[in-house]
Order: structure tokens, then C-alpha cells, then sequence
């Protein structure tokens, strides 16, 4: 039996009227239920520049986008950074200020499909604010170095607005090897330095992270060649004595630390406690060349006598100021000029000499040779001012054959007998006996 056209158009009704309701129901919000939604967890800040701040967080869900929120203020003004909700578990704020402290917090939020175009919004708990830093945008604006001793450096730098930590790194001069150091504050003193050595010191400002493991650091300002204090000085000789000319050379080995190496000349001959200064001259020298050796000469009209004097060395450094940090003094060198044979003459017994005196001088040292330049052996210490050469060596004086002689003037300091002679004391004297 046919169904009537009646039944059949309310049947068409009654379908498209429960579509109808069905859609009604899916565009309906369903209510959102947190309570199984994942929290936001070990956010941290990774890295920093001048206008841009990483932070990274973990959050289980493969289906769970991020609202990333900032503000300046730690519970009020927060914005939305990325103005949608992002996929990923780290971010990288840009367009930043330099030197400032930023608070961020995170969303997580799922969207759940329920038809074409339609979803579900589940909105979980937001982070507590993170605490970010960006790095200052300025070097210090100073680098002074203030004092050093043997082995330590003081060096201090002006403040950068938005730091609230400085890392100092160094080297000694010529290495590769590099050592750091962070303060708080806008000085350090460097210590268990190299002896004599120069070091280039680097600082730069920061920012500390939240953790406190973590750093946004600023650019290096850097100052070469920073000296220690000198140690004593070795190796000072006397490489010449001119009386005629009223000057004493001297040189000294060279210390890579100093700047200049002051000089003092005393008298050595009116008995230790009237000993007075002489002279005292300073010579600017930093760059000794390959030889390690630096030299210096004073004149003076007192070397025309036949006196012994002393001379000592000490080297400075100098810091920002250009103020001399001086070293300790080197150990007294003693000089007198050479000794003038004055008289010489063939005796029975050999050839008899006669020399000047030395002011100063406890002892005097006969050398005698059958060459003129090489040779010599000690014949006679002696507290006069004469002698009679009677043998070379072991050997007595022989006939008819040519010696050469010279004398050495010495004094007694602290028990022990230094040698006055310079470096240019080769002048000989010679008999044929």
C-alpha cells in the first residue's frame, strides 16, 4: 500500500527539524573543565642580549599552545606578546630595554574540535611570573688600574646603570691562558699574579638571572699591558767608570713589569754611617729589546777622586695616574776607579810597583800576566799601595822577558771583599825585567 504524500512530507519534517536541533547543540560553548589541564613547569631564562631575553618551560601534552604574556611590573600591566597562542615551549622576546628587568608568565590553553571551524576552549593555570633580565648596553666607562704589589692588581671601573654584576677576565701578557672573576661591586684586586709580569684585563657588566646560574652580559672594556710591582732587581753592573769623563755606566737586567728604573749613587769610603747620597737619576725604559738589558750613566764631578762608591737600582711601574709604584732596591754594587800603577821598577828581587789609593779601599789585588790581554794570575793581596812582583804563577821572574800587571782595589763589606772594578778597567801596565 502506497504511503500518502501527507506522511511522507511530516517524516521530511521531523528529519530536518532533528538536524536542525543537533546543529543548535554542537555550536553551543561547551563548558570548560581545567581541572586535567597540565601546569607550566621549570621555566627558566637561557640567554640574553641588549634587547632580547630566551626562556624555555616544559608542559606534557603534544595538543597544549601557549599564551606568552609581559610586563615591567611584577603583578600589574601584563600584555599579550604574540597576540595568539604559540606551539612551542620556548620563546625569544624581542624589542626589549637594554639593562631591565622584565616578568613574564605563561598560559597553557587546548582547543578541542567539535566541527567544522568549531572548538572548544580549556584555558589551564597561568605560570608564576618569571623574572627576566636583559644585558646593559654599555662598557664601563673607565678601566683605572690603581695599586699593585708583586704578585696582586687593583684595578677598579665606573659603574654601569642596570648592572648588578661584573665579570673580570685576564691574562698575563703574551699567554693565551685566561682566568675570570665576578664581582658585585666596581673593584678587584687580582691576586697570586705572575712576578714581574704585565697582564690585560677585560671587564664587561651584567645581569644575574633569576636561578642565579645564569648571566646577560654587556661588551668588554679592555686595558693591556697591566703591571705588577717589580721584585728586586739582578744582574747590576758597573760596565764603566770614566774619570776623566766624571760618569759611571751601569746596567741591570730588565724586568718585563717595569716602566723606568731609578738609580742612586752613594759614597763608600767615610765609614758606613756617614755614607751619604751622591746622585739619584731616573731613566724611562719599558722596551729593553732582545738583549733583556737596560743601561744608564751618571756624571758627576765627584768621580775626578779617587774614591769608592756604590750603586743601587729599583724599577717602578706606573699605574693610571702615571704614579710610580716602585720596587724594592737591588744589592749594592760597589766601584772605585782602576788603581794607576804610578811607579815601576826593576829590583834585585823582581820589578817593584807603586799605585794610587782608593778612598775606601781595604785591600788591593796584583794581577800579572806574560800576555797583554790574557792570562793573568793573582800574585799578591795586599793593604799597601806597593808592591815587588817576584814570580808569575808559580815561576820566578825571568830575564830579559816582558810582564804586564794591573791592580784591583777591593772593600770590605759585611765580611765579604767586593771588587771595585768596572767593566772598562783593562788598562795595563807592563816591564821588561
Amino acid at each position: 500500500m502506497k504511503k500518502s504524500s501527507k506522511s511522507v512530507w511530516s517524516r521530511f519534517v521531523m528529519t530536518f527539524a532533528a538536524a536542525f536541533l543537533l546543529m543548535l547543540v554542537t555550536t553551543v560553548p561547551v563548558k570548560a573543565d581545567s581541572s586535567n589541564m597540565p601546569l607550566v613547569k621549570d621555566i627558566k631564562q637561557t640567554d640574553a642580549s641588549t634587547n632580547s631575553v630566551g626562556i624555555i618551560w616544559s608542559c606534557p601534552g603534544s595538543d597544549i599552545r601557549f599564551k606568552i604574556e609581559t610586563s615591567e611590573q611584577l603583578s600589574t600591566g601584563y600584555t599579550d606578546y604574540n597576540k595568539r597562542p604559540q606551539s612551542s615551549a620556548s620563546v625569544t622576546l624581542t624589542k626589549l630595554g637594554a639593562g631591565k628587568v622584565y616578568y613574564v608568565r605563561i598560559t597553557p590553553i587546548r582547543y578541542t574540535m567539535e566541527g567544522i571551524g568549531k572548538y572548544t576552549t580549556v584555558t589551564g593555570t597561568t605560570s608564576r611570573p618569571l623574572r627576566v633580565v636583559t644585558a646593559p648596553d654599555s662598557t664601563p666607562a673607565s678601566l683605572t688600574h690603581v695599586k699593585s704589589s708583586t704578585d696582586t692588581i687593583k684595578v677598579k671601573w665606573s659603574a654601569v646603570p642596570g648592572a648588578d654584576v661584573y665579570q673580570v677576565v685576564y691574562s698575563q701578557s703574551g699567554t693565551a691562558n685566561e682566568f675570570t672573576k665576578e664581582t658585585t661591586g666596581n673593584s678587584v684586586t687580582l691576586k697570586k699574579l705572575s712576578k714581574d709580569a704585565r697582564y690585560t684585563i677585560k671587564v664587561r657588566a651584567g645581569k644575574k638571572y633569576t636561578d642565579g646560574t645564569g648571566r646577560a652580559w654587556g661588551n668588554y672594556h679592555t686595558k693591556y699591558d697591566v703591571p705588577v710591582k717589580s721584585t728586586k732587581v739582578e744582574g747590576i753592573k758597573v760596565s764603566g767608570y770614566y774619570q776623566n769623563l766624571s760618569k759611571i755606566s751601569i746596567t741591570n737586567k730588565a724586568k718585563a713589569c717595569a716602566d723606568g728604573y731609578q738609580y742612586q749613587l752613594y759614597t763608600a769610603y767615610k765609614g758606613q754611617d756617614k755614607e751619604t747620597k751622591v746622585k739619584s737619576i731616573t731613566v724611562n725604559q719599558n722596551n729593553p729589546g732582545s738583549s733583556n738589558q737596560v743601561s744608564a750613566s751618571m756624571k758627576i764631578s765627584a768621580l775626578k777622586n779617587h774614591n769608592f762608591y756604590k750603586v743601587r737600582v729599583r724599577a717602578y711601574s706606573l699605574n693610571s695616574k702615571n704614579e710610580k709604584i716602585y720596587g724594592v732596591w737591588s744589592s749594592w754594587k760597589y766601584v772605585s776607579p782602576q788603581p794607576d800603577v804610578t811607579k815601576k821598577q826593576k829590583v834585585k828581587k823582581g820589578i817593584k810597583i807603586k799605585w794610587d789609593k782608593i778612598n775606601g779601599a781595604d785591600r788591593y789585588v796584583v794581577y800579572v800576566s806574560t800576555k797583554k790581554d790574557s792570562g793573568y794570575k793573582k800574585f799578591q793581596t795586599t793593604g799597601k799601595n806597593s808592591t815587588t812582583i817576584t814570580k808569575y804563577g808559580k815561576n820566578k821572574l825571568k830575564s830579559g822577558k816582558t810582564y804586564y800587571f794591573y791592580v784591583v782595589a777591593q772593600k770590605k763589606v759585611d765580611n765579604k771583599y767586593q771588587s771595585g772594578a768596572a767593566g772598562n778597567a783593562t788598562k795595563r801596565w807592563s816591564m821588561t825585567y
